[in-house]
């Protein structure tokens, strides 16, 4: 598939695991059988070390049956020369197998110091997507309806001072809005 692995990347608080699970989601509602592993990759290096003591039938049968493997900040695969060879595996026998991978990262592929190039090239292969801070339109929306979650009155210049004056990051724009309906 043209979308196969999806790689998406940009700041921090910008929604990217939120996607993950939206999607894992949205698999789970049309393809109820499917077997959907997300993982951190950090979280992937501590099950990798513990296989290396307990063994890695389990560990691979794991990742290498999903149907569809969400794998959140591939930025800690830098500098991890084994972690690096049995994702790349990993990859390769889903990837070969018609299974859907998506990945999150901080930055794009190029960008990721200490990752070896077959990966770059593999992330590479299929849907970048950048996701970029939301416009001010977007951020008074967003802040509207947190607004209405967290069952805060605000009104229209207070919304619009708060989305004037965050600006980079969607998680501190509901934690403005959570401050104030604690007051």
């Amino acid at each position: 598939s043209l979308y196969n692995p999806l790689f998406i990347y940009g700041g921090s608080g910008l929604g990217k695991t939120h996607l993950l699970f939206a999607i894992a989601s949205y698999i789970r509602r049309s393809t109820p059988s499917a077997k959907i592993v997300y993982i951190k990759s950090e979280d992937f290096m501590n099950e990798l070390v513990a296989a290396i003591d307990t063994g890695f039938a389990p560990f691979r049968e794991k990742y290498r049956k999903a149907d569809l493997l969400l794998v959140d900040d591939v930025q800690f695969l830098s500098g991890k020369d084994r972690m690096q060879e049995e994702f790349f595996n990993t990859f390769e026998t889903l990837h070969q197998a018609g299974k859907q991978i998506v990945l999150t990262c901080d930055r794009p592929p190029k960008e990721m110091a200490g990752l070896e190039t077959r990966l770059v090239t593999r992330f590479e292969s299929g849907l970048l997507a950048d996701i970029k801070a939301p416009d001010l339109e977007t951020r008074m929306a967003l802040v509207k309806s947190k607004a209405i979650l967290y069952d805060v009155d605000l009104s229209q210049e207070v919304i619009e001072v708060i989305a004037e004056n965050i600006t980079n990051n969607v998680r501190e724009l509901e934690g403005a809005v959570k401050k104030i309906s604690a007051i």
